[in-house]
Protein backbone atom coordinates (compact mmCIF):
# COMPACT_ATOMS: atom_id res chain seq x y z
CA UNK A 1 0.00 0.00 0.00
CA UNK A 2 1.72 3.58 -1.44
CA UNK A 3 1.51 6.60 1.17
CA UNK A 4 -1.75 8.07 -0.27
CA UNK A 5 -3.45 5.21 -0.44
CA UNK A 6 -2.40 5.00 3.33
CA UNK A 7 -3.54 8.37 4.21
CA UNK A 8 -7.01 7.78 1.94
CA UNK A 9 -8.11 4.31 4.42
CA UNK A 10 -7.16 6.39 7.45
CA UNK A 11 -9.51 9.33 6.92
CA UNK A 12 -11.82 6.53 6.04
CA UNK A 13 -11.77 4.97 9.24
CA UNK A 14 -12.01 8.35 10.73
CA UNK A 15 -14.98 9.01 9.15
CA UNK A 16 -16.48 5.49 9.88
CA UNK A 17 -15.80 6.31 13.88
CA UNK A 18 -17.55 9.94 13.58
CA UNK A 19 -20.57 8.28 12.17
CA UNK A 20 -20.58 5.40 14.90
CA UNK A 21 -20.87 8.10 17.19
CA UNK A 22 -23.47 10.06 15.67
CA UNK A 23 -25.31 6.69 15.40
CA UNK A 24 -25.38 6.04 18.83
CA UNK A 25 -26.56 9.30 19.97
CA UNK A 26 -29.68 9.19 17.58
CA UNK A 27 -30.64 5.89 19.26
CA UNK A 28 -34.38 6.18 19.78
CA UNK A 29 -34.15 5.02 23.42
CA UNK A 30 -31.80 7.87 24.32
CA UNK A 31 -34.28 10.39 23.87
CA UNK A 32 -35.50 9.69 27.59
CA UNK A 33 -32.14 8.25 29.06
CA UNK A 34 -31.78 8.50 33.20
CA UNK A 35 -28.61 11.23 34.31
CA UNK A 36 -26.39 8.02 34.35
CA UNK A 37 -27.26 7.73 30.42
CA UNK A 38 -26.75 11.41 30.07
CA UNK A 39 -23.80 11.09 31.52
CA UNK A 40 -22.77 7.79 29.71
CA UNK A 41 -23.67 10.00 26.53
CA UNK A 42 -21.55 12.83 27.37
CA UNK A 43 -18.79 10.78 28.51
CA UNK A 44 -18.61 8.68 25.08
CA UNK A 45 -18.74 12.32 23.13
CA UNK A 46 -15.45 13.63 24.80
CA UNK A 47 -14.15 10.05 24.29
CA UNK A 48 -14.82 10.12 20.47
CA UNK A 49 -14.37 13.67 20.48
CA UNK A 50 -10.89 12.83 21.56
CA UNK A 51 -9.92 10.36 19.56
CA UNK A 52 -11.17 12.16 16.45
CA UNK A 53 -9.33 15.37 17.13
CA UNK A 54 -5.78 13.06 17.79
CA UNK A 55 -6.77 11.04 14.06
CA UNK A 56 -6.92 14.30 12.76
CA UNK A 57 -3.44 15.44 14.40
CA UNK A 58 -2.02 11.97 13.39
CA UNK A 59 -2.84 13.08 9.86
CA UNK A 60 -1.58 16.78 9.52
CA UNK A 61 1.85 15.61 11.19
CA UNK A 62 1.95 12.39 8.41
CA UNK A 63 1.04 14.85 5.65
CA UNK A 64 3.85 17.25 7.02
CA UNK A 65 5.94 13.94 7.44
CA UNK A 66 5.30 13.13 3.43
CA UNK A 67 5.65 16.75 1.86
CA UNK A 68 9.29 17.06 3.70
CA UNK A 69 9.96 13.36 2.38
CA UNK A 70 9.07 14.06 -0.98
CA UNK A 71 11.04 17.38 -1.00
CA UNK A 72 14.19 15.30 -0.23
CA UNK A 73 13.55 13.23 -2.35
CA UNK A 74 12.92 15.44 -5.04
CA UNK A 75 16.04 17.00 -3.97
CA UNK A 76 18.32 14.05 -3.92
CA UNK A 77 16.35 11.84 -6.23
CA UNK A 78 17.54 10.51 -9.69
CA UNK A 79 20.53 11.20 -8.92
CA UNK A 80 20.94 14.91 -9.20
CA UNK A 81 23.29 17.54 -7.52
CA UNK A 82 21.60 19.41 -5.17
CA UNK A 83 21.47 16.89 -2.50
CA UNK A 84 20.25 17.69 1.14
CA UNK A 85 24.03 17.30 2.30
CA UNK A 86 24.66 19.66 -0.27
CA UNK A 87 21.92 22.28 0.40
CA UNK A 88 22.49 22.23 4.27
CA UNK A 89 26.06 23.16 3.58
CA UNK A 90 25.62 26.00 1.85
CA UNK A 91 22.79 27.06 4.20
CA UNK A 92 25.77 26.81 7.06
CA UNK A 93 28.61 28.60 5.16
CA UNK A 94 26.06 31.94 4.59
CA UNK A 95 24.98 31.15 8.45
CA UNK A 96 29.03 32.05 9.08
CA UNK A 97 29.53 34.85 6.63
CA UNK A 98 26.24 36.65 7.61
CA UNK A 99 27.69 36.70 11.26
CA UNK A 100 31.48 36.38 11.20
CA UNK A 101 32.38 37.87 7.94
CA UNK A 102 34.63 41.30 8.20
CA UNK A 103 34.14 42.04 4.78
CA UNK A 104 30.17 43.29 3.33
CA UNK A 105 29.23 41.06 0.40
CA UNK A 106 26.44 40.73 -1.80
CA UNK A 107 23.83 37.80 -1.41
CA UNK A 108 23.64 38.09 -4.65
CA UNK A 109 27.10 37.74 -5.87
CA UNK A 110 27.38 34.59 -4.02
CA UNK A 111 24.67 32.75 -5.76
CA UNK A 112 26.01 33.85 -9.10
CA UNK A 113 28.58 32.58 -8.23
CA UNK A 114 27.72 29.21 -7.10
CA UNK A 115 25.91 28.91 -10.28
CA UNK A 116 29.10 29.60 -12.19
CA UNK A 117 30.72 27.51 -10.53
CA UNK A 118 28.25 24.85 -11.09
CA UNK A 119 29.17 24.67 -15.07
CA UNK A 120 32.74 25.37 -13.99
CA UNK A 121 32.68 22.08 -12.53
CA UNK A 122 31.36 20.31 -15.51
CA UNK A 123 34.92 20.33 -16.88
CA UNK A 124 33.12 20.97 -20.19
CA UNK A 125 35.75 24.28 -21.18
CA UNK A 126 32.83 25.57 -23.35
CA UNK A 127 29.68 25.78 -20.54
CA UNK A 128 28.88 28.89 -18.78
CA UNK A 129 25.96 30.41 -16.88
CA UNK A 130 24.61 33.50 -17.93
CA UNK A 131 22.29 36.03 -15.52
CA UNK A 132 19.67 37.59 -17.54
CA UNK A 133 21.22 40.71 -18.32
CA UNK A 134 24.41 38.61 -19.72
CA UNK A 135 22.01 36.30 -21.50
CA UNK A 136 20.39 39.16 -23.38
CA UNK A 137 23.46 40.96 -23.88
CA UNK A 138 24.74 37.75 -25.42
CA UNK A 139 22.02 37.58 -28.51
CA UNK A 140 21.99 41.05 -28.93
CA UNK A 141 25.25 40.72 -29.59
CA UNK A 142 24.12 38.08 -32.22
CA UNK A 143 21.90 39.99 -33.69
CA UNK A 144 24.21 42.31 -34.92
CA UNK A 145 23.56 46.29 -33.42
CA UNK A 146 25.26 47.88 -30.53
CA UNK A 147 26.14 50.39 -28.84
CA UNK A 148 30.22 51.19 -28.46
CA UNK A 149 33.12 52.09 -29.99
CA UNK A 150 33.52 49.45 -32.99
CA UNK A 151 36.46 47.44 -31.71
CA UNK A 152 36.18 44.06 -32.74
CA UNK A 153 37.61 41.70 -29.82
CA UNK A 154 38.63 37.60 -30.00
CA UNK A 155 40.43 35.61 -27.53
CA UNK A 156 43.34 33.07 -27.54
CA UNK A 157 43.35 29.78 -26.52
CA UNK A 158 45.28 31.24 -23.40
CA UNK A 159 42.81 33.30 -22.48
CA UNK A 160 43.89 37.21 -23.20
CA UNK A 161 41.07 39.43 -24.97
CA UNK A 162 42.87 40.74 -27.86
CA UNK A 163 41.59 43.67 -30.15
CA UNK A 164 41.28 41.31 -33.33
CA UNK A 165 40.31 44.41 -35.75
CA UNK A 166 38.29 47.77 -35.36
CA UNK A 167 35.12 49.64 -37.69
CA UNK A 168 36.11 52.04 -40.65
CA UNK A 169 35.98 55.53 -39.24
CA UNK A 170 34.79 54.13 -35.91
CA UNK A 171 35.56 55.70 -32.45
CA UNK A 172 38.26 52.79 -31.50
CA UNK A 173 40.14 53.22 -35.17
CA UNK A 174 40.30 57.23 -34.16
CA UNK A 175 41.31 56.48 -30.94
CA UNK A 176 44.16 54.48 -32.41
CA UNK A 177 43.95 51.17 -31.10
CA UNK A 178 45.42 48.44 -33.47
CA UNK A 179 45.13 44.71 -34.35
CA UNK A 180 47.06 42.69 -32.03
CA UNK A 181 46.60 44.64 -28.85
CA UNK A 182 45.88 42.58 -25.26
CA UNK A 183 42.96 44.39 -23.27
CA UNK A 184 44.56 44.23 -19.77
CA UNK A 185 41.74 47.10 -18.31
CA UNK A 186 38.97 49.12 -18.96
CA UNK A 187 37.80 52.08 -17.04
CA UNK A 188 41.06 50.95 -14.77
CA UNK A 189 39.34 47.85 -13.35
CA UNK A 190 41.44 45.16 -14.26
CA UNK A 191 39.74 42.75 -16.82
CA UNK A 192 42.37 39.85 -17.47
CA UNK A 193 41.09 36.41 -16.84
CA UNK A 194 37.57 37.68 -18.21
CA UNK A 195 36.07 35.98 -21.62
CA UNK A 196 35.70 38.21 -24.12
CA UNK A 197 31.74 38.65 -23.55
CA UNK A 198 32.08 39.91 -20.07
CA UNK A 199 35.11 42.63 -21.46
CA UNK A 200 33.00 43.26 -24.65
CA UNK A 201 30.00 44.53 -22.05
CA UNK A 202 32.27 46.41 -20.10
CA UNK A 203 33.67 48.35 -22.74
CA UNK A 204 30.28 49.27 -24.30
CA UNK A 205 27.70 51.24 -22.54
CA UNK A 206 25.27 54.24 -23.28
CA UNK A 207 25.60 56.26 -26.25
CA UNK A 208 27.60 59.50 -25.74
CA UNK A 209 29.74 58.38 -22.90
CA UNK A 210 33.61 57.53 -22.67
CA UNK A 211 35.43 54.94 -22.09
CA UNK A 212 38.70 54.17 -21.01
CA UNK A 213 40.43 50.50 -22.08
CA UNK A 214 44.56 49.59 -21.30
CA UNK A 215 46.57 47.43 -23.91
CA UNK A 216 49.27 45.82 -24.21
CA UNK A 217 50.94 46.24 -27.68
CA UNK A 218 53.82 43.53 -27.74
CA UNK A 219 55.17 45.63 -31.29
CA UNK A 220 56.08 48.35 -29.08
CA UNK A 221 56.48 46.39 -26.06
CA UNK A 222 54.13 49.41 -24.48
CA UNK A 223 51.50 49.51 -22.20
CA UNK A 224 48.58 52.50 -23.37
CA UNK A 225 45.41 54.06 -22.17
CA UNK A 226 43.10 54.92 -25.00
CA UNK A 227 40.07 56.75 -24.63
CA UNK A 228 36.99 56.79 -26.81
CA UNK A 229 33.01 57.98 -27.11
CA UNK A 230 30.37 55.14 -27.52
CA UNK A 231 27.91 55.48 -30.37
CA UNK A 232 25.53 53.40 -32.18
CA UNK A 233 27.11 50.98 -34.25
CA UNK A 234 25.60 48.09 -36.61
CA UNK A 235 28.23 45.38 -36.76
CA UNK A 236 30.62 44.85 -39.73
CA UNK A 237 31.36 40.99 -40.49
CA UNK A 238 32.32 41.22 -43.95
CA UNK A 239 34.99 42.95 -45.72
CA UNK A 240 35.91 42.09 -48.78
CA UNK A 241 37.55 43.51 -52.13
CA UNK A 242 38.87 42.86 -55.54
CA UNK A 243 42.47 41.11 -55.23
CA UNK A 244 42.94 40.59 -59.31
CA UNK A 245 40.88 41.14 -61.91
CA UNK A 246 39.40 37.65 -61.58
CA UNK A 247 39.93 37.03 -57.99
CA UNK A 248 37.78 38.53 -55.50
CA UNK A 249 38.50 38.56 -51.71
CA UNK A 250 36.27 37.91 -48.76
CA UNK A 251 36.98 38.09 -44.66
CA UNK A 252 34.80 36.98 -42.73
CA UNK A 253 35.32 38.18 -39.08
CA UNK A 254 31.95 36.16 -37.22
CA UNK A 255 29.51 34.27 -37.28
CA UNK A 256 26.17 35.68 -36.69
CA UNK A 257 22.77 36.96 -37.88
CA UNK A 258 23.96 39.56 -39.55
CA UNK A 259 26.55 38.00 -41.42
CA UNK A 260 24.59 35.88 -43.79
CA UNK A 261 23.23 38.90 -45.54
CA UNK A 262 26.33 40.66 -45.79
CA UNK A 263 28.00 37.61 -47.47
CA UNK A 264 25.24 37.52 -49.76
CA UNK A 265 25.78 41.33 -50.51
CA UNK A 266 29.83 40.98 -51.04
CA UNK A 267 29.13 37.60 -53.19
CA UNK A 268 26.78 39.77 -55.46
CA UNK A 269 28.78 42.56 -55.88
CA UNK A 270 32.49 40.86 -56.49
CA UNK A 271 30.24 38.61 -59.16
CA UNK A 272 29.24 42.09 -61.14
CA UNK A 273 33.15 42.82 -60.86
CA UNK A 274 34.08 40.37 -63.06
CA UNK A 275 34.71 37.79 -59.82
CA UNK A 276 35.86 34.28 -61.60
CA UNK A 277 37.59 32.79 -58.20
CA UNK A 278 37.33 33.47 -54.62
CA UNK A 279 39.47 33.94 -51.52
CA UNK A 280 37.56 33.56 -47.90
CA UNK A 281 39.60 34.68 -45.27
CA UNK A 282 38.80 33.18 -41.87
CA UNK A 283 41.72 34.21 -39.87
CA UNK A 284 41.22 34.61 -36.47
CA UNK A 285 37.66 33.87 -37.03
CA UNK A 286 37.03 31.87 -33.95
CA UNK A 287 33.09 31.00 -35.02
CA UNK A 288 29.83 31.72 -33.83
CA UNK A 289 26.40 30.87 -34.66
CA UNK A 290 25.54 27.20 -36.46
CA UNK A 291 22.93 28.09 -38.48
CA UNK A 292 25.10 31.01 -39.96
CA UNK A 293 27.98 29.09 -41.28
CA UNK A 294 25.08 26.59 -42.89
CA UNK A 295 23.98 29.24 -44.78
CA UNK A 296 26.82 30.96 -46.18
CA UNK A 297 27.71 27.70 -46.83
CA UNK A 298 25.07 27.07 -48.67
CA UNK A 299 25.09 30.19 -50.69
CA UNK A 300 28.07 28.69 -52.55
CA UNK A 301 27.86 24.60 -52.16
CA UNK A 302 24.88 23.56 -54.49
CA UNK A 303 24.82 19.74 -53.20
CA UNK A 304 26.51 17.82 -50.61
CA UNK A 305 26.65 17.37 -47.29
CA UNK A 306 27.91 20.60 -44.52
CA UNK A 307 28.17 18.97 -41.52
CA UNK A 308 27.23 16.03 -39.02
CA UNK A 309 26.53 15.69 -35.36
CA UNK A 310 26.92 13.38 -32.91
CA UNK A 311 24.99 13.19 -29.72
CA UNK A 312 26.27 11.54 -26.45
CA UNK A 313 23.82 8.70 -27.53
CA UNK A 314 24.85 8.30 -30.30
CA UNK A 315 22.19 9.82 -32.47
CA UNK A 316 23.06 11.44 -35.80
CA UNK A 317 21.79 14.31 -37.97
CA UNK A 318 23.18 15.56 -41.26
CA UNK A 319 22.94 18.98 -42.39
CA UNK A 320 23.24 19.34 -46.49
CA UNK A 321 22.79 21.65 -49.32
CA UNK A 322 19.86 21.08 -51.74
CA UNK A 323 19.86 24.51 -53.56
CA UNK A 324 21.05 25.59 -57.13
CA UNK A 325 23.40 28.54 -55.98
CA UNK A 326 26.86 26.80 -56.76
CA UNK A 327 29.90 29.10 -57.12
CA UNK A 328 31.51 27.98 -59.86
CA UNK A 329 35.20 29.45 -59.90
CA UNK A 330 38.02 27.89 -57.49
CA UNK A 331 38.06 28.80 -53.81
CA UNK A 332 41.50 29.10 -51.33
CA UNK A 333 40.71 29.53 -47.63
CA UNK A 334 42.81 31.22 -45.55
CA UNK A 335 43.62 29.55 -41.71
CA UNK A 336 45.22 29.95 -38.99
CA UNK A 337 45.12 28.96 -34.80
CA UNK A 338 42.15 30.58 -34.65
CA UNK A 339 39.87 29.51 -36.81
CA UNK A 340 37.57 27.98 -34.82
CA UNK A 341 33.92 26.24 -34.54
CA UNK A 342 31.44 27.67 -37.36
CA UNK A 343 34.91 28.55 -39.24
CA UNK A 344 35.90 24.95 -39.29
CA UNK A 345 32.31 24.22 -40.38
CA UNK A 346 32.57 26.14 -43.50
CA UNK A 347 36.39 24.86 -44.10
CA UNK A 348 35.63 21.20 -44.05
CA UNK A 349 32.39 21.68 -46.11
CA UNK A 350 33.93 22.99 -48.69
CA UNK A 351 37.21 21.56 -48.65
CA UNK A 352 35.72 17.84 -48.29
CA UNK A 353 33.34 18.27 -51.12
CA UNK A 354 36.40 19.19 -53.07
CA UNK A 355 35.31 22.96 -53.38
CA UNK A 356 38.25 24.46 -52.09
CA UNK A 357 41.88 24.33 -50.88
CA UNK A 358 43.23 25.39 -47.89
CA UNK A 359 46.56 27.55 -47.03
CA UNK A 360 48.02 28.71 -43.82
CA UNK A 361 48.13 27.09 -40.69
CA UNK A 362 46.35 24.23 -39.03
CA UNK A 363 43.21 25.44 -37.44
CA UNK A 364 42.00 25.65 -33.94
CA UNK A 365 39.87 21.90 -33.65
CA UNK A 366 36.74 23.14 -31.91
CA UNK A 367 34.59 20.27 -33.40
CA UNK A 368 31.98 20.44 -30.52
CA UNK A 369 28.49 22.45 -30.24
CA UNK A 370 27.07 23.77 -27.81
CA UNK A 371 22.91 24.47 -26.83
CA UNK A 372 21.58 27.65 -24.56
CA UNK A 373 18.62 26.23 -22.57
CA UNK A 374 16.62 29.18 -20.96
CA UNK A 375 15.46 29.17 -17.08
CA UNK A 376 12.43 30.06 -15.74
CA UNK A 377 13.83 33.59 -14.46
CA UNK A 378 15.14 34.51 -18.35
CA UNK A 379 18.60 33.18 -17.33
CA UNK A 380 20.91 30.46 -19.14
CA UNK A 381 23.57 27.92 -19.26
CA UNK A 382 24.98 26.79 -22.52
CA UNK A 383 27.07 23.60 -22.57
CA UNK A 384 28.17 20.89 -25.10
CA UNK A 385 25.49 18.70 -26.57
CA UNK A 386 27.31 17.10 -29.66
CA UNK A 387 30.44 16.83 -31.52
CA UNK A 388 30.47 17.31 -35.38
CA UNK A 389 31.89 15.66 -38.26
CA UNK A 390 32.90 17.20 -41.41
CA UNK A 391 31.65 15.77 -44.24
CA UNK A 392 34.30 12.80 -44.71
CA UNK A 393 33.04 11.72 -41.15
CA UNK A 394 36.29 13.12 -39.82
CA UNK A 395 36.03 14.36 -35.83
CA UNK A 396 38.31 17.21 -35.35
CA UNK A 397 37.64 18.37 -31.92
CA UNK A 398 41.38 19.18 -30.24
CA UNK A 399 42.97 18.38 -33.53
CA UNK A 400 42.25 20.91 -36.24
CA UNK A 401 42.25 20.71 -40.31
CA UNK A 402 45.31 20.75 -41.83
CA UNK A 403 46.04 23.07 -44.68
CA UNK A 404 46.46 21.89 -47.88
CA UNK A 405 49.33 24.44 -48.24
CA UNK A 406 51.12 25.08 -45.59
CA UNK A 407 52.83 28.85 -44.91
CA UNK A 408 53.27 30.71 -41.33
CA UNK A 409 52.10 34.08 -41.61
CA UNK A 410 55.09 36.63 -41.88
CA UNK A 411 53.82 38.78 -38.29
CA UNK A 412 57.19 41.48 -38.61
CA UNK A 413 56.75 41.92 -42.20
CA UNK A 414 53.02 42.84 -42.22
CA UNK A 415 54.09 45.15 -39.08
CA UNK A 416 56.29 46.78 -41.13
CA UNK A 417 54.43 47.22 -44.11
CA UNK A 418 51.20 46.07 -44.47
CA UNK A 419 52.17 43.20 -46.68
CA UNK A 420 50.01 39.53 -46.07
CA UNK A 421 52.53 36.55 -47.16
CA UNK A 422 49.28 34.30 -46.75
CA UNK A 423 46.93 36.73 -48.97
CA UNK A 424 49.75 36.95 -51.41
CA UNK A 425 50.20 33.42 -51.87
CA UNK A 426 46.96 32.61 -52.47
CA UNK A 427 46.48 35.39 -54.89
CA UNK A 428 49.62 33.26 -56.66
CA UNK A 429 47.76 30.09 -56.49
CA UNK A 430 44.48 31.10 -58.02
CA UNK A 431 46.41 33.23 -61.06
CA UNK A 432 48.24 30.78 -61.69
Amino acid sequence: MNEQDSLKEKEQSSGGEAALISKEANEPGQMNATGAGKRKKKHLFAKGFAFGMFVMLFLCTGLVLILMLSRVLYISGRGGLADSELIAKAESIAYYLERYSLYEYDPDAIREGMLDGLMEGTGDKYAAYYNPDELADLFTDYEGNFCGIGMLIKQTLEGDVYVSGTYEDSPAERAGFLAGDVIKAVDGENVEGLDRYDVAEKIRGELGTTVSVTVYRESTDETLTLSATRQTLQKIEVDYRMVSDTTGYIWIKDFDEIVVDQFADALADLKEQGMEDMIIDLRTNTGGLLRAALNITRQIMCKGTIVSTRTATGETESYTCDGNSEFGGRIVILTDGYTASASEIVTGALRDNGMAITLGTTTYGKGVVQDFFYLSDASGIKFTTEEYLTPNGTAIDGIGIEPDIELEFDYDRYLEDGYDNQLEAAIEYLEK
